[in-house]
Formats: C-alpha cells, structure tokens, sequence
C-alpha cells in the first residue's frame, strides 16, 4: 500500500477522490463511511467488473481518459491508492 503526501493534494487528485467515494458509496452501499484509507476489495467488496464500471463513470464525470494498462490490484489496494494512480495516469478528454 502506498501512502499518500496530504500536503501535496493536487485540485485534480481531490476530484478524483470525492468523485470515487460518491460513485462507491452510490454503487455499493457500505455500512462504513468511505475514506482514503478504505480497502476497496477487503473493506467494500469490490469486484473487477465493478471496479471497470466505476473506472468508465469517472472518466464519464470528471471528463477525463484513464490509462489502464499498468493497473492491477496492487495500485488499487485503498481509495487513496487508487486516487493517487488516476491521478497520475489520466489525461483530460
């Protein structure tokens, strides 16, 4: 897991990240309030299928074309984590 330098949040990283808890709150409705440090396959049950679909309604939302091809389940262990590669491999469409 990779930790995040808060004091380095960029306008587009802090889309990314409000962006990701509404869509994963919407879509899968979790007991627990979503975080940065929230585990989106252990906490939150997310699914590969899933994670595609909230991949396109990002992209959708914040007009923006994410580059999937080094992304595994290593770079999407925590919202943060995820947040942290979109932010880094997405360019606006």
């Amino acid at each position: 897991m990779l930790e995040h330098d808060t004091s380095t949040t960029s306008p587009l990283r802090d889309q990314v990240v409000g962006s990701l808890t509404a869509l994963l709150g919407r879509m899968l409705k979790p007991d627990a309030p979503i975080t940065e440090r929230t585990q989106l396959m252990d906490d939150l049950g997310l699914s590969s299928s899933l994670a595609l679909e909230l991949l396109l309604e990002l992209e959708d939302e914040l007009e923006i074309q994410i580059d999937v091809e080094d992304l595994d389940e290593d770079r999407m262990t925590t919202l943060g984590d995820l947040a942290d590669y979109i932010t880094a491999n997405s360019t606006p469409r």
